[in-house]
């Protein structure tokens, strides 16, 4: 890996872990939602705004991404509420992240799949266990809980 390469990696992984953090926290100090909501939401995953804006920053991904997924993934990053459109983007991001993890070879899909195959906990856990400018590591951190559960579902089955 050149410099070059290094700091894209590194600038993008901080991003992702400052969303990650500073998202969560935004949105806890705002409305509450109601329970309901967040059912819906666990069963069919959504996008949110700003993980659709990290999506399109990190290379690993927006290249990945066909241009119905791109479209989609812009218009929640610009503010589109629509549910449909909002399963749609993180359907999008969950088949970009699949396409990342199969470029790594296929001692890296059956690793990622054999850590699937262990939950969710024990994916993340397996994408920790990564180096910090993998780029499966950061197009992960980039992507929401929604995307990483559809990723391991289509992993294990």
């Amino acid at each position: 890996m050149n410099r070059k390469t290094l700091r894209i990696s590194a600038a993008t992984a901080m991003a992702a872990v400052a969303l990650g953090v500073a998202v969560p926290a935004a949105s806890a100090a705002g409305t509450q939602s109601a329970p309901a909501t967040q059912s819906v939401s666990a069963a069919q995953p959504e996008l949110t705004a700003p993980q659709a804006r990290q999506l399109l920053e990190t290379p690993e991904i927006s290249s990945e991404l066909t241009a119905e997924g791109r479209a989609a993934v812009e218009a929640v990053a610009e503010g589109e509420s629509s549910p449909r459109v909002k399963r749609s983007a993180a359907s999008s991001a969950g088949k970009a992240l699949l396409s990342a993890i199969k470029k790594q070879g296929p001692k890296f899909f059956q690793a990622a799949v054999k850590a699937a195959k262990g939950g969710t906990a024990s994916f993340k856990k397996w994408v920790d266990g990564l180096a910090w400018y993998h780029p499966v590591r950061i197009a992960i951190a980039a992507s929401g809980a929604d995307a990483i559960d559809w990723v391991v579902e289509q992993l294990i089955g």
